[in-house]
């Protein structure tokens, strides 16, 4: 459905951070590094002690309204998870014209080869495990706008039956392998055949005048719904593809003769054009579901899952460090403070720990900032990179903590994102909790200096 821009300043705010999130995705991530805070003040007789004992409350937070509109990425594909539930993911997008009033030739004479439409992959290609896919393609019949918003509960009408080329439907995308395409070769991307019947009808689009002007052909064709069947799929099975539309290989390409000569014509995804991400979530019966609903089982386990799901992590008790055992006025000097969140990360598990995740700091039921230490750090720690080998992220907070400690920020807590947000990955953790049975709890380790 069209969702015209009505959106309050949250809204406006949200997306600024979504934007801000995607750019920095790009940027070199650090796992650790010691900052200066506190170094200055201390004296070669003060001592260093260290401290991880403090009570967190952890905690899974919903997030609605993401726009999905013009993304760099699209997701592609279906996977079921026994702890997330069931995600689907398919591109709602219009097409364009290549050119204006192309030459086809007669249709008594134009003989329609193939029609293919080709999504070229992003650098990270895919999440889960690739496995057999089943495709549909469907005519829309909503009117897109690219100035209108989508969200990521947006959904298209469809009109028709699935376009895709009866026996074609299911294939196992190759992401590695070159393709050749004509005299051509390009880089790996799904070519998805289409029923020759489509073409035939561009054609006709073309001998009634649609294609005169852009924007009386996407009046004429509102766009396709491009999706994979799910069904039947086990948790544990799945695969979403990550492609991207705006690339001279993505488009649908006719390859037709008329009157035995070779000719082919491309409909484009190109800047012009509207498209957004629709993303379906079913989390019926799950443990996800549960922690939505009651906040204390993060204490156990918490979660992250694209631009839906947040970790969220406070310290209630933080402001006690100003204070000694007995209540007296006990200031420190923090030299380091972490963040660790350690992730159950299993080798048979498909679905991997995103490999790196941003930190921001709350400022409201919506609204989150950069912290201290990222923003004061330039570019090298604006993202955290996974621990592989401890199965954990660790995220300095030094400047962000001494700041809370001394009342120059706000005591609140902090928010874990995926740095590609925006509605753009599908991604999913599962952290360990502030008081789980587990090994390993999510804590906040702080070396000091008492004045």
């Amino acid at each position: 459905m069209t969702e015209k821009k009505k959106i309050n300043s949250r809204r406006k705010v949200l997306k600024l951070s979504a934007v801000f999130f995607m750019a920095i995705h790009t940027l070199v991530s650090c796992k650790k590094e010691v900052t200066p805070v506190g170094n200055e003040l201390q004296g070669s007789s003060l001592g260093v002690a260290y401290t991880d004992t403090f009570s967190l409350v952890t905690y899974t937070e919903e997030v609605d309204s993401v726009e999905t509109d013009e993304t760099a990425v699209n997701l592609l594909g279906s996977y079921s998870d026994p702890v997330f539930g069931k995600v689907d993911c398919g591109i709602v997008t219009q097409l364009r014209l290549s050119s204006v009033s192309p030459v086809f030739g007669a249709t008594g004479t134009l003989q329609m080869d193939s029609v293919v439409l080709s999504l070229r992959y992003t650098s990270l290609n895919y999440y889960g495990n690739i496995q057999p896919m089943t495709f549909e393609v469907y005519e829309i019949t909503d009117d897109l706008d690219r100035d209108a918003t989508y969200y990521t509960f947006s959904s298209a009408t469809t009109t028709g039956s699935n376009l895709v080329l009866a026996g074609s439907e299911t294939q196992q995308p190759d992401i590695v392998s070159e393709q050749i395409v004509g005299d051509d070769t390009l880089p790996a991307h799904l070519r998805i055949h289409l029923d020759p019947a489509f073409g035939m009808a561009m054609v006709a689009a073309n001998d009634g005048g649609y294609m005169a002007t852009d924007d009386g052909f996407v009046s004429y064709f509102n766009g396709l719904y491009i999706k994979v069947n799910g069904t039947g799929l086990v948790p544990g099975q799945g695969t979403i593809l990550y492609t991207v539309l705006e690339n001279s290989i993505s488009g649908v390409t006719m390859y037709f003769k008329d009157n035995g000569t070779p000719k082919e014509y491309a409909f484009e995804f190109n800047s012009s054009g509207a498209r957004y991400n629709d993303i379906k979530y079913d989390r019926t019966g799950t443990d996800v579901a549960a922690a939505l609903a009651d906040q204390s089982k993060g204490e156990q386990a918490f979660y992250s899952q694209g631009s839906a799901l947040r970790g969220v992590i406070e310290i209630p008790h933080l402001m006690d460090f100003n204070y000694d055992s007995l209540g007296n006025w006990d200031p420190k000097v923090i030299n380091k403070a972490e963040l660790i969140l350690p992730v159950q990360d299993f080798t048979a598990d498909v679905f991997d720990a995103s490999a790196k995740l941003f930190i921001a700091k709350i400022i409201d039921g919506q609204l989150s900032t950069t912290t201290l230490d990222y923003a004061s750090s330039g570019t090298s720690l604006l993202t955290v990179a996974y621990d592989d080998d401890n199965k954990e992220y660790r995220f300095l907070v030094t400047r962000e903590v001494q700041a809370m400690l001394t009342g120059e920020r706000d005591f609140t807590g902090f928010r874990i994102y995926s740095p590609s947000f925006f509605g753009s990955t599908i991604e999913r953790i599962v952290f360990n909790g502030s008081e789980t049975t587990l090994k390993q709890k999510a804590r906040l380790e702080i070396t000091y200096t008492n004045y």
